[in-house]
C-alpha cells in the first residue's frame, strides 16, 4: 500500500514507514508524517498538524491545614494552634454527649423510684455528669479552640481559647535553654494529650493530635528562639563587662 507525502506528494518507501509506532518520513523534503489508518488505508499527515493525545488531569491532593503557624516579632515567638475541626473532636463531642444523656436518664429513674441506695445512685449520677461536661468541654476544645503558646524573655505562656472563656498557664524560662519534644507511643483512639513540649521540669501538652515529624518541628522553631535570645543576652552582658575597662583604659 503506497503513501504520499502530503507536502510535496512523493512516494513515501516502506522502508521509511513504521506501522508499529505510527510515523514515516520523507526522503525528498524530509518531513515527519504520522501515520493513520482510515477505511483500510493509510494516510500520512504531517506531526505539526496532528493533535496531541489528550492526557487525563491528574488529580491534585489536597494540602492538608498547617497543624501550628509561627510569628517570629524578635522579642517574642508566638506560635498558634489553630482548630483540629470535627475530624478530630467527634470522638470527645459523642461520648460527652451521651455520657451527659445517661447520666439524666438515671438521676431521672433514681428521682423517680427512689430506691434504697437513693444517695449512692444520685451521687454517681452526678459524678458521672461532671467527667462528661469535662469530656463535652474537651471535645468543644478539639474542634473549635485555639491555642497560643507565646515565649519571651524569662517566660512562656500557653494560652487556649475556646468561643470567649481563655485560660492561661505561665512557665518560668530563666534557665531554660532547650526543650524538648515528647511524644506518648502508647496510642489510643482517643489522643488528646499525647504530645507537647517539656520546659524546664513542666510539660505542656498542646491537647491536639499532632505526627511525629511535626512534634520535632515544633521543638525545633522553640530551640532556635532560646538560642537566639541566649546569645542576644551573652552578648549584651559582655559588652557591659567590657566597658567598664574601657573607660579605665582610657582615663589611665
Amino acid at each position: 500500500m503506497q503513501i504520499k507525502c502530503p507536502n510535496c506528494g512523493a512516494a513515501i518507501d516502506e522502508a521509511d514507514v513504521n506501522l508499529k509506532a505510527g510515523l514515516a518520513s520523507c526522503r525528498v523534503c524530509s518531513a515527519t508524517l504520522v501515520v493513520t489508518e482510515r477505511d483500510d488505508e493509510l494516510v500520512a499527515a504531517p506531526a505539526d498538524t496532528v493533535s496531541p493525545r489528550a492526557q487525563p488531569a491528574s488529580e491534585t491532593e489536597p494540602r492538608p491545614a498547617p497543624s501550628f503557624t509561627v510569628a517570629d516579632e524578635g522579642e517574642a515567638l508566638t506560635i498558634t494552634f489553630p482548630p483540629s475541626g470535627f475530624a478530630q473532636g467527634w470522638r470527645w463531642l459523642s461520648v460527652g454527649l451521651l455520657a451527659i444523656v445517661f447520666a439524666v436518664m438515671v438521676a431521672r429513674d433514681v428521682l423517680a423510684h427512689r430506691p434504697p441506695a437513693f444517695f449512692m445512685f444520685v451521687a454517681s449520677a452526678v459524678l458521672l455528669a461532671a467527667v462528661a461536661v469535662g469530656v463535652l468541654v474537651a471535645g468543644l476544645y478539639v474542634t473549635f479552640g485555639v491555642g497560643t503558646l507565646t515565649l519571651r524573655r524569662g517566660e512562656a505562656v500557653m494560652a487556649r481559647r475556646v468561643f470567649r472563656l481563655t485560660w492561661r498557664a505561665r512557665f518560668n524560662v530563666h534557665d531554660v535553654t532547650r526543650v524538648e519534644p515528647f511524644r506518648t507511643r502508647d496510642r489510643t483512639r482517643i489522643e488528646l494529650f499525647t504530645c507537647g513540649l517539656v520546659i524546664g521540669e513542666r510539660r505542656i501538652k498542646v491537647f491536639r493530635e499532632l505526627g511525629d515529624a511535626e512534634v520535632f518541628r515544633l521543638a525545633e522553631v522553640v530551640n532556635g528562639f532560646l538560642k537566639r535570645i541566649h546569645a542576644e543576652d551573652f552578648s549584651s552582658s559582655l559588652a557591659r563587662e567590657t566597658e567598664p575597662e574601657a573607660k579605665g583604659n582610657r582615663f589611665s
